[in-house]
């Protein structure tokens, strides 16, 4: 009860810092080389304004996608379309997840993947802020349809058996731990890859992983993981496996792209994914979150 109370002080503190995104100018969706989707929560908008202006506006275009719930209200749709003419809304409960679960997020893989046949699709969560100068390793990775991921910890792909190996050497009951650590009785483990990395922010080429595949992924793990495989935490494993196993994958640069998680020195970092357990730790957040905001004020 108290962290929910503490919690709930920290976002509401958090929102009233950074709350002059929503005085800064239209940025209109232009053509560009990549979709761009996010989830965003009736209570979230905000927060996305501030994280997608900041990204935008170095990434310089692509589609923008929203999948928001039916019930999002008209005011918070209206905000959406004010700062971001052009942007695409998709109805998280329109979403076909085919032999895949609902909640928890897969709908938004199993969209974007879908979407991966035409065109070049990045996930990007609302609690992310990009500060540094570039995303050069971003742009390049669409430039050369290569499939990215932000490191979740290991900075290296592997194959399906390594990771098995090292996911049983880590004691925690986090449910994608347990799904790595079956890797290795997967069908044609030897050759499959694996990332550690984070569905907060990645990229899918075109073409790389096709949703056909994440659903068969869904079906083979959960034979293999029955009692759990419906847990949150689920769908970051399928991102990442979905990442690795696209043809010239990487990891983006450590510290350049991180979690703002009291790992490494935040101040070594030009992107930052600001996870739940640490996001408003420090103010960092919102600090940069002003930056960004002074820079568009005057831009």
């Amino acid at each position: 009860m108290f962290y929910k109370f503490k919690k709930s002080l920290a976002t509401a503190r958090f929102y009233r810092q950074t709350r002059g995104i929503l005085d800064t100018r239209p940025m209109p969706v232009v053509p560009g080389p990549a979709a761009i989707v996010s989830m965003v929560s009736n209570s979230d908008v905000q927060m996305y304004l501030l994280s997608m202006k900041s990204f935008y506006s170095r990434l310089g275009g692509g589609q923008l996608v929203v999948v928001v719930d039916r019930d999002m209200p008209n005011t918070a749709r209206a905000t959406l379309s004010e700062h971001f003419p052009g942007i695409e809304f998709q109805v998280l409960e329109d979403i076909d997840v085919g032999h895949c679960q609902r909640g928890g997020t897969w709908e938004r893989l199993v969209y974007l993947l879908g979407r991966t046949e035409r065109e070049f699709v990045i996930q990007i969560d609302c609690d992310t802020l990009a500060f540094g100068t570039d995303i050069q390793e971003v742009l390049n990775c669409v430039a050369h349809n290569r499939s990215f991921t932000l490191s979740g910890g290991e900075r290296e792909i592997v194959g399906l058996p390594e990771a098995a190996r090292r996911a049983r050497a880590i004691s925690h009951p986090y449910v994608g731990i347990a799904a790595e650590s079956l890797f290795d009785r997967y069908p044609d483990a030897e050759n499959m890859r694996y990332v550690r990395g984070s569905s907060g922010f990645a990229g899918f080429a075109k073409g790389g992983f096709s949703r056909a595949q994440i659903e068969d992924f869904h079906i083979q793990m959960e034979k293999l993981l029955p009692n759990r495989w419906t847990e949150w935490g689920t769908e970051q494993c399928a991102s990442n496996f979905a990442v690795a196993n696209s043809p010239g994958a990487l990891v983006l640069p450590f510290p350049k792209y991180a979690n703002f998680d009291h790992q490494h020195d935040p101040n070594q970092s030009g992107f930052l994914h600001f996870i739940g357990a640490h996001r408003f730790d420090d103010d960092y957040f919102a600090q940069h979150g002003q930056r960004i905001i002074d820079a568009l004020m005057t831009a």
